[in-house]
């Protein structure tokens, strides 16, 4: 298992409010096993609220978040110093640190105008925009990650980001529409 980018929408006044609670702040990032009812007589329900609690509108996930970050920017580096400016380079690798501690550094912020030119700016870029850029050659030269093997990147590796890119727009659309910050982290 790899590195995963998570989203999370949060309420400005959420936010402000979890600032001074590291527990709930965790919460936001995690499966809450406490709020699952373990019926082992019944796998089907415990299937499905686990079903349910992962498809919240409010959270989302990506695994191809370095290819992602590639195809929007066209830059391979993980710096946190960007040659990119906002607002492509803020959909991976943008916001600001929180104090609070993600499995790979910390879990970082979108500003509510951060939110909302993230959103222009995915909006303004199609799926078939996004495959027009979309290069093996140079993927697996720039040593995209999670860089697949046997072989690297080919079309047949990269068709998921491609269908999971229109729930990452509507994502930040919705964030926007509701004035909600964007948490991201990395885990």
């Amino acid at each position: 298992m790899g590195i995963t980018a998570s989203y999370k929408r949060i309420t400005p006044q959420k936010f402000a409010e979890i600032q001074n609670d590291t527990e709930a702040a965790a919460s936001f990032f995690k499966l809450n096993l406490d709020d699952l009812v373990f019926d082992f007589s019944n796998p089907q329900a415990m299937i499905a609220q686990l079903q349910e609690q992962r498809s919240n509108k409010r959270d989302f996930s990506l695994d191809d978040w370095h290819a992602l970050h590639f195809l929007l920017t066209g830059e391979s580096s993980l710096e946190v110093d960007t040659q990119v400016s906002p607002p492509l380079c803020n959909v991976v690798m943008g916001g600001k640190p929180t104090q609070f501690e993600a499995s790979y550094g910390f879990v970082r912020y979108l500003t509510l105008e951060e939110v909302r030119d993230v959103a222009n700016a995915l909006s303004q870029i199609s799926v078939e925009e996004l495959k027009s850029r979309f290069n093996s050659a140079v993927f697996n030269e720039a040593e995209i990650y999670p860089n697949p093997s046997p072989g690297g990147w080919d079309e047949e590796e990269i068709e998921p980001l491609f269908e999971l890119y229109p729930k990452l727009v509507e994502f930040f659309q919705n964030a926007a529409k509701e004035g909600d910050i964007v948490l991201l982290s990395s885990d």
